[in-house]
């Protein structure tokens, strides 16, 4: 390799490659790429500012096809900024910072192919770099997978689980995609002439490890991109244009001797893992069961669940502006979760056990399809059309050895991201991007075709890098708030599980212990009355009875203790989840568990009195502060029912009530409603399946505790009977919801299955509050719901309505009216016939009969009751 001087802003560049892959606070992490997204921001911003006064370092700019396409993408995702401005402006900032990062990457792959493109000696030792990068994390994922154990985290528990494979990368499926791009580059300093013997073993252990890592992994699209990428590389090489010198190398010792060795590599690996070896831990892992779960119809319909999401995203029919520009960059762990909701209605038959929490479509070209609509993806589809063309032409040129062996490499490695991508999303984290667009960016330069340029840039350079570098500074601004975000959320949610853990002790464990302790001191107080005094058995119980009474006094000072640790917890986990919310207002799951803080008892009471209630009415509390009054998007993109989320008691305050009772009492029920309403405004920035179920719930409780105060509060009771009405409707919304983005899905989420139940005794229960019939068409909508998903869900793994049927005959014994009676057994009966039918004909010999037959024979004795009314 050649050794000659290398400038300064490479090896800068060089730092940056070192840098980002490790990049890691394990303190401050949610998300594995948002650090090593600003330490990427900063270090290209850096040099762009670097260049503003050294312009000699860069005088001229030269363009190529692949460039400007890439552009047009970026230009694509300023364009969609739009849609999110005028459909969700709360969201704006995380779309903008999308948005602009994208801006830099563009500028970044500019940058690559102009400087690495210079001498081709920079281009080998950019890979070095990369490819050291890889042998630390094959290591430190090796060892995650046997030990438990890693280099940066230390002790990460369960190295049987799949997801110990993280290393710093994240998740295995990234680690994998990581590495299996740079086997072929590992191969590539295996197999070039002249290279040190010391560097093709180097670049050996390399390789073993990564396959050795990339097998542990299971991730079937890179088994899959590593496959399609060898034969990619091997037509590349029957077809590229060699010269005799070239045959002359490929025919030698020398070549085919470290060829073989490399095949052998894979052979040995790949047989290793299929039997019971030390390779694949006692055959933990079997390669060929992961390749033959590549036909799983389950893996597919999950992933054309996420995918055709996209697609609805895109051509929306209320926002036709979506087919054009998209619905802005980043929004799709936004909305993604309705238009799945209307795919199950369409498709339940496929779709009802597929839902899975998807924050991304799991294929980055349909991503780009819902977000930036037909402008965005059509700059991705041309460029990769493009670079597909460009690839087989380049290797008809007259490449000289080591340039066409690495370039035939570089399609390999390109071949398995851009695989990936289709069923993942490896280019949403870094360093995984950050490697294939060096990649790419290299193999457009003229070190490989000088006849691509487009056109070039010779003058006033400054004039290009001046908003280029004002755009990174505002990236990096964003960047750090979104990384100190992140890091306060970590912090608050320790305090928050601190909080929890004590608060558990406090009202479950002390009580317990100090009865038990009240009982023996009893028990053996009892006991003292057969003995004299002074008797030894006197003696002996009266000692025991002073251990009993030190040791409750003990259990005491622990309560007192603990009840201040809670307290400080509290305090500290709403203090930093508000400033998470401060740092990066978009951070959605800070205000997710914020929410929860509102109704902490006693904590938030100590603080909050019946006369503060006006000042929490008009948000003038500083807590408040992130509250969303009024939402100022479009609704139909999210699932509240009306856009004033903020709710308050206001209505039946009065400065009049004297009852401390019900003063208390107030101050809950507010403290319910701002959590509603935080809980609401999470919906702008982010989705979590259990907001909808917990907001229904919480609309239930204020219900029950409003009737709890008719009589106490007389002057207010009309508005109180009001308010209980209005609630049942919230209720009801929330509800439907629920069962809308989550119809069935309890084959991945067991806590889901009894739903329906849990919403049909709700509503039951609150028939002594509000409007019966009301209540009672409610309970008919929910079961025929009920029926219609487990009947569908019978049919692709279990649905049988058990619970709800328990629930519905209960209630039928209570129900006086003979009109109503009526009406519940039809609807009994016609809402849950499929279901019934389906049961009645399964084989008493099939798995799920022998597996469920109590429940399923519960279930049919319900329905035939029902049938015999």
């Amino acid at each position: 390799m050649n050794t000659k001087k290398i400038p300064g802003d490479i090896l800068f560049l060089f730092l940056t490659f070192l840098l980002v892959p490790f990049v890691m606070v394990p303190n401050w992490v949610y998300e594995y790429s948002t650090q090593k997204h600003l330490v990427f921001a900063f270090m290209i911003t850096s040099l762009l500012i670097f260049y503003l006064f050294k312009n000699s370092y860069l005088n001229k700019i030269e363009l190529k096809i692949p460039h400007l396409l890439f552009g047009v993408f970026g230009l694509s995702t300023i364009l969609s900024l739009i849609s999110v401005y005028i459909e969700n402006p709360h969201y704006f900032r995380f779309s903008l910072e999308v948005s602009l990062y994208t801006i830099i990457l563009v500028f970044f792959s500019i940058l690559v192919t102009n400087k690495f493109g210079k001498d081709f000696s920079f281009i080998e030792h950019g890979l070095l770099v990369f490819l050291i990068t890889g042998t630390i994390i094959a290591f430190d994922g090796l060892l995650n997978k046997f030990f438990g154990f890693d280099l940066f985290f230390g002790n990460i528990g369960d190295p049987s689980a799949r997801i110990s494979l993280r290393t710093t990368i994240g998740n295995p499926n990234f680690v994998s995609d990581y590495l299996a791009q740079l086997i072929p580059i590992s191969i590539y300093f295996i197999l070039k002439p002249n290279n040190s013997i010391y560097l093709k073993i180097y670049s050996f252990i390399t390789l073993f490890m990564s396959i050795w890592v990339v097998l542990f992994a299971q991730t079937r699209s890179i088994y899959l991109g590593t496959v399609v990428g060898m034969i990619v590389a091997l037509i590349s090489f029957f077809i590229a244009k060699k010269n005799k010198e070239d045959l002359k190398y490929f025919k030698s010792k020398q070549f085919l001797s470290w060829f073989f060795i490399v095949v052998f590599a894979f052979i040995f690996l790949f047989m290793m893992f299929n039997f019971e070896t030390p390779f694949n831990k006692g055959g933990e892992v079997v390669a060929t069961d992961r390749f033959a779960a590549m036909n799983s119809i389950s893996s597919w319909d999950e992933r054309s669940l996420s995918w055709n999401a996209a697609i609805k995203q895109f051509s929306d029919p209320d926002h036709n502006i979506h087919k054009f520009i998209g619905s802005g960059i980043g929004t799709y762990p936004l909305y993604a979760i309705e238009y799945m909701s209307e795919l199950q209605q369409e498709e339940p038959q496929r779709y009802l056990y597929a839902w899975n929490n998807f924050k991304r479509a799991h294929n980055d070209y349909l991503q780009a399809l819902g977000e930036t609509g037909i402008i965005g993806f059509l700059a991705i589809s041309l460029l990769l059309i493009y670079l597909i063309i460009y690839f087989f032409k380049t290797l008809r040129n007259n490449l000289d050895l080591n340039k066409l062996l690495l370039f035939i490499l570089l399609g390999w490695s390109v071949t398995v991201t851009v695989a990936h991508a289709g069923t993942e999303f490896a280019l949403h984290m870094h360093p995984n991007l950050l490697l294939v667009l060096f990649i790419l960016s290299i193999a457009v330069s003229d070190q490989f075709n000088d006849k691509t340029k487009l056109f070039k840039i010779k003058t006033n350079i400054k004039y290009i890098l001046i908003p280029i570098v004002v755009i990174g500074i505002v990236v990096t601004v964003l960047k750090v708030q979104s990384t100190a975000s992140e890091a306060y959320f970590k912090k608050a949610q320790y305090q928050y599980n601190k909080l929890n853990e004590i608060d558990n002790a406090l009202k479950n464990q002390f009580p317990t212990l100090l009865k038990n302790l009240e009982q023996q001191y009893s028990q053996y107080k009892n006991e003292l009355n057969n003995y004299a005094p002074g008797s030894l058995q006197f003696t002996q119980i009266t000692q025991t009875l002073d251990e009993i009474e030190e040791r409750a006094k003990e259990v005491q000072n622990a309560q007192s203790n603990y009840s201040l640790e809670a307290r400080d917890a509290y305090e500290k986990s709403m203090d930093f989840f508000l400033k998470s919310l401060d740092s990066n207002h978009t951070f959605g799951k800070s205000m997710f568990y914020l929410a929860q803080l509102f109704v902490e008892t006693p904590y938030r009471y100590d603080d909050v009195s019946y006369d503060d209630l006006p000042d929490a009415f008009n948000l003038k509390q500083d807590e408040y502060r992130h509250v969303i009054e009024k939402y100022k998007g479009s609704i139909d993109l999210m699932p509240f029912e009306k856009a004033y989320l903020r709710e308050d008691l206001s209505m039946i305050y009065s400065e009049n009530i004297t009852n401390e009772n019900v003063k208390t009492k107030l101050v809950l029920l507010q403290g319910i409603l701002d959590e509603i309403t935080y809980l609401k405004t999470s919906f702008a920035y982010f989705t979590e399946k259990n907001t909808y179920k917990l907001i229904a719930k919480l609309y239930y409780n204020m219900i029950i505790q409003l009737d709890t105060l008719i009589n106490s509060i007389p002057d207010k009771n009309q508005e109180i009977r009001e308010l209980m009405d209005k609630y049942y409707n919230s209720f009801n919304h929330w509800n439907i919801k629920t069962i809308e983005i989550l119809p069935g899905g309890w084959n991945r989420f067991p806590e889901w299955e009894n739903t329906y139940a849990e919403i049909i005794s709700m509503n039951i229960n609150l028939l002594k509050y509000i409007d019966n019939e009301k209540i009672m068409q409610n309970i008919f909508y929910f079961m025929e719901r009920d029926g219609w998903a487990n009947y569908h869900m019978a049919n692709l793994n279990r649905g049988i309505p058990d619970s709800s049927l328990s629930i519905l005959q209960d209630l039928y014994f209570n129900i006086e009216n003979t009109n109503i009676k009526k009406s519940l057994v039809d609807n009994v009966v016609n809402s849950y016939k499929d279901v019934y039918n389906y049961y009645v004909n399964l084989s008493k010999d099939s798995n799920v009969y022998n597996r469920y037959k109590n429940r399923i024979e519960r279930f049919l004795e319900s329905y035939r009751y029902f049938q015999r009314r």
